[in-house]
């Protein structure tokens, strides 16, 4: 086998990228010792693109490496990675998040420092397949504008790093404080048998800590805070109980079994219950709403990775369910793993991944608009309720309103800009469809249905007037109707070709009477 011997001395190896290549795992090894391991679509013949891998966990050490499949190795190594290309590829997002470089999924770790919202990320630094999972990083004082940092979490011997939650330790209750900041605390899981390093290892629950607000990440000495139970257990999500003055920790087990534990410390766990969130699997969220219709009623929800959600109480040391798992997010899992930011005061944040494929791209995927979340009573249910936070609407540049009424159809043209649209009818409008960039709602009133390609969902629990907000970007649309009640994301890449907004009849000649108003974007870049 081809080795290759190196003293890293740089920050990151420059790693040769073609998706059309085969993958192939990178060992590094010292002194016959394997200390870690990553895969990518390696091509040092015809690269499409180059990422770079942090690997100043090893500066100082002489490494050798080897490849499989066996290739000829010649990495560079350097301190920085280029900003000049970068954002305005043909298919990044305008108004979303997503990464410099390298595959994204799962939110993990939202957390309000107080002055900086900390988005972590499920991120493969190599390429822009799933793989090498390592908790990348962004900070953002708006929400809207994020700046991109060093990976916070790296795979290690005891696995890659798997989803998880985030919490600041206020009354350092975990005893891990050094300086003047609270403590920030990450809990992931540790994904053991997903590398070389790894083999053979279960998924266990650990923490990771930084003293220094954020800027740097070390891992907790008494991990695994929770060792493994079963199946592949994965993310866990930590939040502050009142009721029962403990923390809470969620955590998937397998099918659709989640368990939750108690904490005086954020250390140690003590498991108090088990339940079944039907139509779901992983990625759990746990959190408080007060009730917006109903004064002073609070309620708890848990929620998993498909946007199912319970509404319960918490009751005698348990959450209690006190209603059945109903969807939220309506479509294809193109909208996943959403989780809600701790320590925000007065504000419930919720944050998803959009399943959105950019073809041929540096990058995949891009994070969900960041909505403000809420709980409404209508009739007896209990219904979630979600809208882009108020922070969004600055990215608003141009704003037109029409009223739509006599006209056959309506016609509108359209930039290559990200763009905001609300759109109001009557409860009882002839049903009609709004076309453009590709995509095509079909609003039927007389059906209470809103449906795109093979999608149908409801659209509207109240009864009362139409109300849509649609969210337009390079990879996608997001879909808010009855002012958020009901939510999807449509995973279709923009035609800007067919540029023109339409709004016209669906059968007969009856005229929709639509108030229609157009938020033209600037981007976020």
């Amino acid at each position: 086998m081809t080795e290759y011997s190196v003293k890293i001395e740089n920050k990151y190896i420059v790693v040769p990228v073609n998706m059309h290549a085969k993958q192939k795992k990178i060992c590094f090894y010292e002194d016959g010792e394997l200390i870690w391991d990553f895969d990518a679509h390696i091509d040092f013949i015809t690269p499409h693109f180059y990422s770079y891998v942090n690997v100043s966990h090893l500066k100082g050490k002489t490494v050798t490496l080897t490849a499989t499949p066996e290739i000829d190795l010649r990495f560079a190594f350097v301190d920085v990675i280029p900003t000049q290309g970068y954002y305005h590829e043909e298919f990044r997002p305008m108004v979303h998040f997503s990464a410099k470089i390298g595959w994204i999924n799962d939110p993990n770790g939202l957390v309000f420092d107080g002055k900086r919202y900390h988005l972590f990320f499920q991120h493969n630094p190599a390429d822009s397949n799933w793989g090498n999972m390592t908790w990348g990083h962004a900070v953002s004082e708006d929400l809207i504008h994020w700046q991109e940092l060093d990976c916070a979490l790296r795979p290690d011997a005891m696995g890659t790093m798997f989803s998880g939650s985030g919490i600041v330790d206020k009354n350092n209750v975990s005893g891990l404080k050094s300086g003047e900041a609270d403590p920030i605390l990450l809990f992931y899981t540790a994904a053991g048998g997903n590398s070389a390093l790894s083999a053979g290892k279960p998924h266990t629950q650990c923490m990771a800590y930084s003293t220094d607000g954020g800027k740097t990440f070390q891992k907790y000495a008494g991990n695994p805070v929770i060792e493994h139970i079963e199946g592949g257990n994965r993310d866990p999500k930590v939040v502050w109980c009142e009721e029962m003055g403990c923390y809470l920790l969620a955590l998937y087990l397998d099918r659709d079994e989640y368990v939750i534990f108690r904490s005086d410390d954020l250390t140690h766990f003590t498991e108090i219950q088990r339940l079944h969130l039907k139509g779901d699997d992983e990625c759990p969220d746990i959190y408080p709403l007060s009730v917006e219709n109903e004064p002073n009623v609070r309620k708890w929800i848990f929620s998993g990775a498909s946007d199912f959600y319970l509404v319960g109480d918490i009751k005698d040391g348990k959450f209690v369910p006190t209603q059945e798992s109903r969807p939220y997010h309506y479509g294809h899992r193109n909208s996943y793993a959403a989780q809600t930011f701790s320590d925000v005061p007065d504000r419930r944040i919720k944050i998803a991944w959009d399943v959105l494929h950019a073809p041929e791209s540096v990058f995949e995927n891009q994070m969900g608009i960041p909505v403000e979340v809420s709980l409404r009573k209508i009739d007896e249910d209990y219904r979630l309720r979600t809208l882009p936070v108020k922070e969004f609407e600055s990215l608003r540049e141009h704003t037109e309103t029409f009223r739509i009424k006599d006209a056959e159809s309506f016609r509108y043209a359209l930039d290559r800009k990200g763009y905001d649209i609300e759109l109001t009818a009557p409860k009882n409008s002839p049903d009609f469809a709004i076309r453009f960039f590709g995509y095509e709602l079909r609003v039927k009133p007389s059906e209470n249905t809103l449906s795109y390609n093979d999608v149908t969902m409801p659209l509207s629990y109240t009864g009362g007037e139409i109300k849509l907000r649609l969210i337009s970007d390079v990879l996608g649309l997001e879909i808010f109707a009855d002012d958020g009640l009901i939510y999807s994301v449509v995973g279709s890449l923009a035609d800007y070709g067919i540029r023109y907004l339409r709004v016209d009849p669906l059968t007969g000649e009856d005229t929709p009477d639509v108030t229609l108003t157009v938020h033209t974007l600037n981007g976020i870049w």
